[in-house]
């Protein structure tokens, strides 16, 4: 008998195409893009019988986790669309995983003009949360349905109404390995708060290793951060570090489901295993060490880190060198890695991420993005920058400056470094209250759009729309016939969304300035 069927929303459960930044796409609003586009671009991972064959990791996690206490054919990571093979009179809990279940997360604010559009992610967690009730009322079923998972935080900010008319019993916000089983059989056998924030954190021995294998093969190094930026949530837990033996379980796991390109996941890579939290100096030999230890796993081809900051870089050069040469980066394998520049002005900056640069002076902000761009790309290190639309106090000014980082980056990099090496891209975000400042509001692009802020989109696209055409069609990793669709897709697509950008300006009666 299945008596938890885990779950994720749809847009979680695809590579897309393994074409860089594409998941982004998720975000993209329904009204504006063809379903049999989105379903091109975003196809499921594979199945067997029903069961997901790879699956988002933090639902990974809640699986191993729950098998510490009930048996293995009792829980079954179930694909979105053959949940109904798996639900039965023994079913106690259905789980959802989500990331972003009512489009409220800052790329998808952006996309979808401050939520008034409806975006991939909230449609489709919208319709798999349907047929699941449709699957209850039907049967006369009495299993509960929960949501978590890193989108979870959205519906402390909706009421009562909507929780009732989307059916969910129990939403669970916060790191749960630790307490999952307890909660689960509380549920199973009693009533409990529909809406559980958990306040705690697992420690490293509580976090189990994975089971089963994840998109995209990714692994887990670290939880935390600890820079102190004050719009960040990860920022508020305390930072811990997988041990190299846990490490290497989890790509062994991957590695024979056929992942043998793994994404390392952290907050901020270049904080691993950080010794000083005064100065937080990168630890270049526990960095070293990590990486060499994942390229040495058998079967593993290639390797990046998600996130990491722009200021170790600069400050140690030579770390990122020699983890170029062990990730055996070159003009044909550029590594990918996402980094928050935020902000432009350093004004703005003091404020909300003092500690951002260290260990060099946040006061050397700007200075900071253009070296480190330029050591990320001598090194073939593709950085996706993102930046914070609406920040509280940021004025008219810091976006102008802001703009004017990217025209400094867009003209000093190839100087520095030529233009065939010169790659980076920007991506605006809206401003979400999270961390420490949860008791601010969302930012609005209708209202709170200025001329700055429209030319600060602008340009980021314009770059962006200069990147798709160098690189989209080098950097998609499939057959011939696939890349020139995607790639022509890609140019065109980005294209459009400019020229739309443009004529949206000028409605608003905003200049753009070139």
């Amino acid at each position: 008998m299945v008596r938890i069927v885990l779950t994720a929303d749809p847009t979680l459960m695809s590579e897309y195409r393994h074409v860089p930044l594409l998941s982004f796409f998720s975000c993209a609003p329904a009204e504006r893009v063809p379903e049999a586009l989105f379903n091109f671009l975003a196809p499921y991972v594979p199945h067997d019988n029903g069961i997901a064959r790879y699956a988002p990791y933090g639902l990974r996690k809640i699986e191993a986790a729950l098998l510490r206490y009930y048996k293995r054919n009792e829980v079954v990571v179930a694909h979105p669309l053959y949940i109904d093979r798996f639900i039965s009179n023994d079913t106690k809990i259905v789980a959802v995983n989500t990331m972003d279940p009512l489009g409220m997360g800052p790329v998808t604010m952006m996309f979808s003009y401050g939520g008034r559009l409806t975006p991939y992610t909230k449609k489709r967690f919208y319709e798999l949360i349907a047929r699941i009730n449709y699957l209850r009322r039907k049967n006369g079923y009495k299993f509960k349905i929960i949501v978590g998972g890193p989108g979870a935080w959205q519906f402390n900010y909706v009421n009562n109404n909507e929780l009732k008319r989307l059916e969910i019993d129990h939403i669970i916000i916060g790191e749960t390995e630790h307490v999952i089983t307890d909660l689960f059989r509380e549920i199973e056998e009693n009533e409990m708060p529909k809406l559980m924030n958990i306040r705690t954190w697992p420690s490293i021995e509580e976090i189990p290793v994975i089971v089963g294998a994840s998109t995209h093969g990714l692994i887990e190094v670290m939880r935390g951060c600890g820079r102190g930026c004050s719009f960040c949530e990860p920022n508020l837990r305390y930072g811990r570090f997988m041990p190299l033996e846990k490490i290497d379980e989890e790509i062994k796991v991957n590695v024979k489901m056929g992942q043998n390109s793994i994404w390392v996941h952290s907050e901020d890579i270049f904080l691993y295993k950080v010794e000083s939290r005064a100065t937080l100096a990168p630890n270049r030999d526990a960095i070293i060490e990590l990486f060499a230890n994942i390229m040495n796993q058998p079967g593993v081809m290639h390797a990046n880190p998600t996130h990491g900051t722009i200021a170790p870089v600069v400050y140690d050069p030579e770390m990122l060198a020699k983890l170029s040469e062990i990730l055996r980066a070159g003009p044909n394998n550029w590594i990918g890695i996402q980094p928050g520049l935020e902000t432009g002005s350093v004004e703005l900056a003091r404020k909300i991420m003092p500690f951002k640069a260290k260990p060099l002076s946040v006061d050397e902000w700007p200075d900071i993005v253009i070296e480190g761009t330029a050591i990320f790309n001598k090194n073939y290190w593709f950085p996706a920058y993102t930046l914070i639309m609406g920040l509280p106090e940021e004025t008219e000014d810091d976006v102008w400056e802001t703009v004017n980082l990217i025209d400094r980056m867009e003209r000093e990099l190839p100087n520095k470094i030529g233009h065939e090496k010169t790659h980076f891209t920007v991506t605006p975000l809206s401003f979400v209250p999270l961390g420490a400042l949860k008791s601010k509001g969302f930012y609005d692009i209708d209202s709170m759009l200025t001329e700055a802020r429209v030319n600060l989109i602008y340009r980021s696209w314009r770059h962006t729309v200069l990147e798709i055409d160098r690189t989209l069609f080098k950097f998609t990793k499939s057959n011939p016939v696939l890349k020139f669709t995607i790639s022509t897709l890609g140019i065109t697509g980005s294209r459009i969304i400019l020229w739309y950008i443009r004529k949206w300006a000028e409605r608003r009666g905003f200049k753009i300035k070139s």
